[in-house]
Parts: structure tokens; C-alpha cells; sequence
């Protein structure tokens, strides 16, 4: 006899086709339903409600009274919710918006009395390869995942995920989604026959004899009759050698698990990611939808763990104030934006415009989040020694490691002229940024950097923006820095720099030297090696007739490639520390795709490329502005090695993943695959051809998909633009649309994106080394000038101080106060391909006991610490750990 579990549940997308408010009022109907279920039939048993909480918070904002009845239910058992706070893309956000996803979406789901064991992923685009770590971090004793598997991976929908660090976590895939079927039929006879016709397609799946019966889909509601019907259909079931009953995923897991324990019986082990189309669309052009709104997204989910926190605590440790509340509500908006349609940008426009209004949310509270840790510096410091024309700036570096990049400084000031030193009196060489940068005049934002009330006079000229560039080598490790501004005196000291503009067009520093061709791109000599790079760095554009899910070349696609055309080229700065000259390409394409094809009709719109080279340096930073005028198109930027590989290597959520060039093998459309699988790839922030000499890898700050053509060259697509939410008989999707054919006409995105991103040349692969410089790249360091203050002694707190100091070999990606609120969290990762051992962490003022601890801040073994040094004894390659210290 087998067992048949029905599982009742729903997949409630918060924002897709309809805004979170509309879905907020279907979810209050629809819990009123469940609740009233719930209190009148207790043979109704249980109800999954997607895996995750953000739902229920929207809801008890209107029925706060109903909190308690929930919460019953959910202790009971009867209502399952939890571990995510709203269900994400797997891909597309980092691995800490992960982890932090799922530590405030089980807290909240234990807080109303019990956190669903299984990790829940019915609709992700995909599966990434750390899942099984992220969630056996988290203590889930299985996962529950649909897209990206197929038949052909494993031969059981039950198995064995393992991540690349080892850890593995039983499994069960949806064989046929996570919806079979909307309502089951009231009618005994049909019941029956549906239930058998779904059974016999999936059984052979489920060799234990533990049959998963999915009973719901997007939106759907409790259905009440559930209960009746499947005791009505008992008999017959078992006539039929069946059982059937309503069960929910943690029974189900248990169900599976006592089966194996009792056959003995050794799981099929699944390694890596998951992309197949074979049975369910995965959507691959949703990574380079919408760049307006990813590459901001990517910049507040490092700020907030990279920046806020840290400058948080470093601010507590001199008598500030701060717990984790605050962050955590940012947290959840960032939450907001990453569910997983919400970030697709897969939606009507007015939906992606409520993304973009929780961006300015975020940007608006993070700013004065790191405005109000300055201001602490300013009422605790002792600033009696500084005389009338001199004032303070302030800066932090929330890295727990000397920085080699360089900091900008903002001024605004009655004189042109001025000296910086430290405590000490130490001069503090600067170069004067000649093409400033733009600083917004919205009042959050001249909060983090420049005094409001002085924005006026630079309008009225009695008072002058002047910006300068400093070695940020002299801040300390996760600490601040306090510089003295002497007015009335110029500066004019030697630089230490070693950027030299050599020729016209052609610069240097003491790794690389540049040289920008007539076509615009570059050559570049690598001089610790001598090895020689030719033509690197041009734009290619060609047509996308697809939507916002998939990406589609047209009919007889025209590419331009930018190597044909002769660029503007103006010099911008030109100093020791930076040489930087701006590329200018005007553009001239096709306007738009009709019917399939590109028009004849065509559109001028430019490309600005700024390429600069900084002192010290392995990287050559772009910043490329793009002035968009044409509609369905495609836009990427070349980078060419000169090795090749049919592989490729890029940075995943924990360490790296390496994947081939092109697909080698899937089922096909001819063989009734959902879509074409093409060999577009995300990233989280470098990627590189695997197993070369030497490293040629492109960072990036906000685009996250790439692909390698002709196995040497790196495509980092810098925008797609489409005017659809979705769009029928593509050439890569054929047949019915993603989605709804409805117009977005936003995402053609015809307005100013800008995009950076960086390309690093060394002479060997060092993964710690690239994930570090990524981490520079993407951590600002915060300053502000303190121009409006008393001289005053405050309290006696020093001008400078570090709180914490970690080697090269691991990398910071959390710190922050405790949930508890006591104590303080440290979480290192380890990026590498080999394992770590006696791992030390330098500390100051943080505690004086340091533990091993669980994802949820649980201690579990105690860790030798003496004089503030934290000895880690181990940590596995491509992992992470978790450090509370109190």
C-alpha cells in the first residue's frame, strides 16, 4: 500500500501582477477564510502557507486582533509558516540577504509559535548550489524545491542535495510543480480519478512509497471540503492500493525519513546548482531586466551589512546608541524588493514603481542612519584643540582590514585653500578632484556628506563645493578617523602616487599600464608578468525580442559592436593618485523590435565610458553612463583574455562555482523542454575563465549576468530593455506567454543608467584576494565634514580607533548586534577551495567571551579568546561561520 500526502497550501506571491496592497486585501479574505475553517471543522487539518511571514505581518496590520488566533493555530500545527520572511530569488540577491531573510522570517514565525521545519522554494528561477548549506545552518530538516530540476538529474524526487562545503540536506522535488491542481473535485468519482491520474504520473518518483500530492497554486484559497472528500474517497483509494491523507511538508519529511530508515536504502546525491527548463521555465534574462533597479538593489544590500551595522557599532563601543530593531526594519524593505517577482522586475510598471519607491525608502533611512553615527562622534569627541579656521572631517572604514583604495572627501568652504593633518599634526597628502562628483541636494542625502544650510551659498558663490582624493591606507581597521582642516594655507607637499599619464592616451601606475586606441578600447600591459592584452573593453549591442523574463534575439538581428566606431576621448583627471579619461560613443541603432524583427526606423543615444586608473592598483575601474534612446534592445561590454578555457569561474553566495562556456547538454525544445537553455549566467561580483595562468576578471558593482563567447572573451550585459511583462511565441520560448502580455513600457528603460564595474589583473588565481577587492569596491567609506559644532570638550573619546582586525585568507560579510540584543555577531566566510584552520580575530571593546554559534545566534561551543584575539579552529572551504561575542 502507498501513501498518498495531500498538501493543502498556497503560493502567495506579495507583489506580481497586482501591487502588495491589492494582495494584502485577497490575503485578508483569505486568512478570515481559514480562520473561520480552522474554528469550525476540525477534521480540516492542516493548511502551508508558503514559507514565509512577510504575509501575515500585512495582515495583522488590519486584523492586529487576530494575532492570537493565528498564533494558536500555528503552535497547534494547523497553520505552517516560516523560515522566510518573503520567498526571494535564490540568485539574484547576496548570501547574507539570505541568511538574514531566513533569521528574521523563523523569528517571526517562532514568535507566533513554531517555524515549519523545510526549506520552501516552489517558484524560484532556479536553484543555487548553497541551499542545502543555508538551510542546514538553519537547523531544517529538508527542502522543498521546483524549478530547475529535472528527470534526468535524479532518478527519486527524493535525494540527497549536497553544497559545495559538504553539507547536504534530504530533498524532495515538486515532479510536477507546486500547483497539480488548484481545488480538488467535491464529486467523489471525479476526485478519485484525478488523484489517480496525478499519482500515476508522479509514483515512480517516489520510490519510498510516500507520494507527495500538491493541492493548490498561485493565490489559492483554503478549500473546506478537502477533509470530507478524502474520507469520502478512502475505500476507494485503498481499492486502488492507496492511502490518502491530508499531511503538510514536515509530516511528509518524517514520513519519508522513518520509510528510508527502515529500508536502509542509500539517497541519490545531487551536487550544484539547478537550471534545466526541462520541466518548469527558468527565466534566464531576468538578471539583466531592469538594471535601474538591480544595481540599486545590489548597492543597499551591501550597505546595509557592510557600512550601517558596522558604523552602528563602532559608534556604540564610544557610548552611542543603537540596537538591531532599526536595521532589522530596513532589512525587511530590502526583503520586500528581493521576493522573488518583486526583483524579476517580471510586472506591470506600476509595480516596478513600487520597488523603486522602497529603493528611495532605503536610501532615505540609510543615509540617516549613517549621518546619525557621525553625529555621535560629534557630541563625544573632544574637539577643544581646533582654532577658529579649522574644522573636522570624519571618516570610517567599516572593513576590518587596511583599505588600498582611495576615499573621497567633500568640502564645503569660504576658501579655496586648506591643509589636512591628523591628531598628530601629521600632513595628510590630497589631489583636488577636478570633474566633481555630483552631490544630490535632497537633505538626507547632504546629511551623510555636506551641511545642508551651506548647499545655498555655493548657489549664491559665497561658498565653495571643493572635493579631494586621500590614501585611504591611513584609516585604521573597522574603526574611524578624525582629520583637522587648516583653512588659509595651500598644500604643497609631495605625492607619493605612482600614476603617471606617460602619453597622450596612454597612463601607468606600478602594476599596469594602459593604452586607449582609436576605437576606444584598450591595450594593457600587466608588468608583473609582461603579459600583453589587446582590444579590450568595447560595447556590443544587438536586438532583444523578448520580455521581462526572457531574453530573445529577433529575426535577423543587426549587431553593432563599439571596435568599428571612433569614440570622443577627453582626459578627466590627471594626478598621482588617478589618471581617468571618459570614453564617448555615439550610438546610432535600431529604434525598436515590431513583429519580430528590428525596424528600420533608427535612434541616436551615447555611451559614456569613464576608465580610470588609481594609484596602487590591479583594477581599471569603469563607469559607463548610458543615455538610452532605443527600445528592445541588448547591451554588453567585452572584455577579452588572452588564454581561453571552455569553462568559466564566478563568485557564488559563499564561495565559487564553475561552470561550462555552453550548454552541453538539455532536453530541448524539440523534446518538449519549457524553453531554450542559453548560456546566460548570474554572478554575485567577479567572474573569470577557470584554470587559466593568470587572473583577468571582471568585478562588478551592480550587473549580474554574464556570458563567454568564443571561450576567451567575458559578455557583462549591462542592460536589457523591453517593453513587455510578457510576450508569446518567442524564438527561445515558443508558445504561451510568461506571465500576462501586458505592456511595460518603463522597462525599456529609455532614460540615463549608470553601471560600474572593474576589470583585475594578477599573475595567479587568488579567490580571497578577488573576493576582497570585490568588497572594496562595493564598501564606501562614509565621511562628513563637521563645520557646524561647539569647540568643546565633550567626553574624552580618541580621534581614531579600531575595533577589530582580520587576515587575508577570510572575508567579513556580517557584523552586527545581536537578536537578543546582547552581545555582538561576527560572520566570516571562507571563499576559497580549502579549508581554514586557527582562523584569529583581533577585538576591541566587543566582549570578553567568544563562541562558535548556530545561524540563529544559539552558542554552541565556546572559542579560545585571549586580549580580545578570537581563535577560530576551523573553517571549510566555501562556507561560513557564525561568531557571537559577548
Amino acid at each position: 500500500m502507498k501513501n498518498i500526502h495531500y498538501i493543502n497550501h498556497t503560493h502567495w506571491d506579495r507583489e506580481w501582477l497586482r501591487s502588495s496592497d491589492t494582495y494584502r486585501i485577497r490575503s485578508v479574505y483569505m486568512f478570515d477564510l481559514l480562520i473561520e475553517i480552522l474554528k469550525s471543522n476540525d477534521e480540516y487539518k492542516y493548511f502551508t502557507y508558503d514559507g514565509q511571514t512577510a504575509v501575515l505581518d500585512d495582515y495583522l496590520k488590519i486584523r492586529p486582533q487576530n494575532r492570537e488566533i493565528i498564533s494558536k493555530y500555528v503552535k497547534e500545527g494547523r497553520i505552517l509558516i516560516g523560515p522566510w520572511y518573503t520567498q526571494p530569488d535564490l540568485a539574484l540577491v547576496s548570501g547574507e540577504s539570505l541568511l538574514r531573510n531566513l533569521i528574521i522570517g523563523s523569528n517571526i514565525a517562532e514568535d507566533l509559535g513554531h517555524c515549519m521545519q523545510c526549506g520552501w522554494i516552489p517558484d524560484a528561477f532556479g536553484q543555487i548550489q548553497s541551499t542545502p548549506q543555508i538551510f542546514k545552518e538553519l537547523g531544517m530538516k529538508s527542502i522543498f524545491a521546483w524549478r530547475g530540476f529535472n528527470y534526468e538529474y535524479t532518478n527519486d524526487s527524493v535525494f540527497l542535495w549536497e553544497a559545495p562545503n559538504g553539507d547536504s540536506l534530504l530533498t524532495i522535488h515538486f515532479p510536477l510543480g507546486y500547483g497539480y491542481y488548484r481545488y480538488l473535485p467535491e464529486n467523489k468519482d471525479n476526485a478519485v480519478s484525478d488523484i489517480i491520474g496525478f499519482t500515476e504520473k508522479i509514483e515512480n518518483r517516489f520510490k519510498d512509497g510516500e507520494i507527495l500530492l500538491m493541492g493548490g497554486s498561485d493565490h489559492t484559497k483554503p478549500q473546506e471540503s478537502i477533509a470530507k472528500t478524502l474520507k469520502d474517497i478512502k475505500v476507494d483509494m485503498e481499492g486502488k492500493g492507496y492511502t490518502i491523507k491530508q499531511s503538510n511538508p514536515e509530516i511528509f519529511t518524517d514520513a519519508v525519513k522513518e520509510s528510508i530508515r527502515k529500508s536502509n536504502r542509500t539517497l541519490e546525491v545531487y551536487k550544484g546548482e539547478a537550471k534545466s527548463a526541462a520541466l518548469g521555465r527558468i527565466h534566464a534574462g531576468i538578471t539583466s531586466t531592469r538594471m535601474d533597479i538591480k544595481s540599486e538593489m545590489k548597492k543597499y544590500e551591501s550597505l546595509l551589512p557592510l557600512v550601517v551595522e558596522p558604523m552602528s557599532i563602532i559608534s556604540k563601543t564610544i557610548g552611542g546608541k543603537y540596537d538591531q530593531d532599526i536595521s532589522n526594519y530596513y532589512w525587511k524593505t530590502i526583503f520586500k524588493n528581493q521576493f522573488h517577482d518583486s526583483i524579476y522586475s517580471s510586472s506591470p510598471d506600476s509595480i516596478n514603481q513600487t520597488v523603486k519607491n522602497r529603493l528611495l525608502n532605503l536610501r532615505h533611512g540609510l543615509n540617516e542612519l549613517i549621518w546619525l553615527n557621525i553625529r555621535s562622534l560629534k557630541d563625544k569627541l573632544d574637539f577643544t584643540g581646533l582654532k577658529e579656521n579649522e574644522e573636522a572631517v570624519v571618516m570610517f572604514n567599516t572593513l576590518p582590514y587596511k583599505r588600498d583604495d582611495l576615499v573621497l572627501l567633500s568640502f564645503i568652504s569660504k576658501e579655496k585653500e586648506f591643509i589636512l593633518r591628523d591628531k598628530d599634526d601629521n600632513i595628510i597628502p590630497y589631489v583636488i578632484v577636478n570633474c566633481k562628483r555630483e552631490i544630490n541636494t535632497e537633505i538626507e542625502d547632504f546629511n551623510g556628506s555636506n551641511n545642508f544650510h551651506d548647499a545655498g551659498e555655493i548657489l549664491e558663490g559665497t561658498k565653495y563645493n571643493i572635493q579631494v582624493k586621500i590614501k585611504a591606507d591611513i584609516l585604521p581597521t573597522m574603526g574611524y578617523k578624525v582629520l583637522k582642516v587648516t583653512y588659509g594655507k595651500p598644500y604643497t607637499g609631495k605625492l607619493s602616487g605612482n600614476v603617471k599619464l606617460i602619453k597622450d592616451k596612454t597612463f601607468e601606475n606600478n602594476f599596469l599600464r594602459v593604452n586607449i586606441n582609436e576605437n576606444g578600447t584598450l591595450n594593457i600591459l600587466n608588468k608583473e608578468n609582461n603579459e600583453e592584452y589587446n582590444n579590450v573593453h568595447y560595447f556590443e549591442e544587438k536586438g532583444d525580442d523578448g520580455d521581462e523574463y526572457n531574453f530573445s534575439p529577433p529575426v535577423g538581428d543587426e549587431v553593432i559592436v563599439t571596435k568599428n566606431m571612433k569614440p570622443i576621448v577627453e582626459l578627466m583627471e590627471n594626478s598621482p593618485y588617478e589618471i581617468k579619461y571618459k570614453i564617448i560613443y555615439n550610438m546610432n541603432t535600431p529604434l525598436e523590435c515590431v513583429d519580430h524583427k528590428r525596424t528600420a526606423e533608427r535612434v541616436e543615444w551615447t555611451i559614456e565610458s569613464e576608465v580610470s586608473l588609481k594609484d596602487n592598483s590591479k583594477t581599471i575601474d569603469f563607469k559607463t553612463i548610458i543615455n538610452n534612446k532605443a527600445k528592445d534592445h541588448i547591451l554588453k561590454a567585452i572584455f577579452e583574455d588572452k588564454e581561453e578555457s571552455s569553462k568559466n569561474i564566478s563568485e557564488d553566495h559563499f564561495g565559487t562555482i564553475i561552470r561550462n562556456n555552453e550548454i552541453l547538454s538539455q532536453v530541448g525544445l524539440k523534446n518538449g523542454a519549457t524553453e531554450e537553455e542559453l548560456p546566460i549566467y548570474p554572478m554575485q561580483r567577479w567572474v573569470k575563465l577557470n584554470n587559466t595562468k593568470n587572473t583577468f576578471a571582471v568585478l562588478t558593482q551592480g550587473p549580474c549576468e554574464y556570458m563567454i563567447y568564443n571561450n576567451k572573451e567575458i559578455a557583462l550585459t549591462l542592460f536589457r530593455s523591453v517593453g513587455k511583462l510578457g510576450k508569446a511565441d518567442l524564438l527561445i520560448r515558443p508558445g504561451r506567454s510568461s506571465g500576462y502580455r501586458l505592456d511595460a513600457p518603463s522597462s525599456q528603460l529609455i532614460q540615463k543608467l549608470e553601471l560600474e564595474y572593474s576589470l583585475y589583473l594578477g599573475n595567479e588565481e587568488n579567490i580571497s584576494e578577488l573576493t576582497r577587492k570585490a568588497n572594496i569596491l562595493r564598501v564606501p567609506v562614509p565621511s562628513r565634514q563637521l563645520n557646524i559644532f561647539t569647540r568643546e570638550k565633550h567626553e574624552d573619546k580618541p580621534w581614531e580607533t579600531s575595533i577589530m582586525e582580520i587576515g587575508e585568507e577570510v572575508e567579513i560579510i556580517a557584523f552586527k548586534v545581536a537578536e537578543s540584543k546582547d552581545g555582538y555577531v561576527i560572520r566570516l566566510l571562507n571563499p576559497s577551495n580549502t579549508k581554514l584552520n586557527d582562523i584569529k580575530i583581533k577585538t576591541k571593546f566587543l566582549g570578553n567571551k567568544a563562541y562558535l554559534s548556530t545561524l540563529k545566534e544559539e552558542p554552541k561551543e565556546e572559542l579560545p579568546m585571549k586580549d580580545g584575539t578570537i581563535i577560530i579552529p576551523e573553517i571549510k572551504d566555501r562556507s561560513f561561520v557564525t561568531i557571537l561575542i559577548c
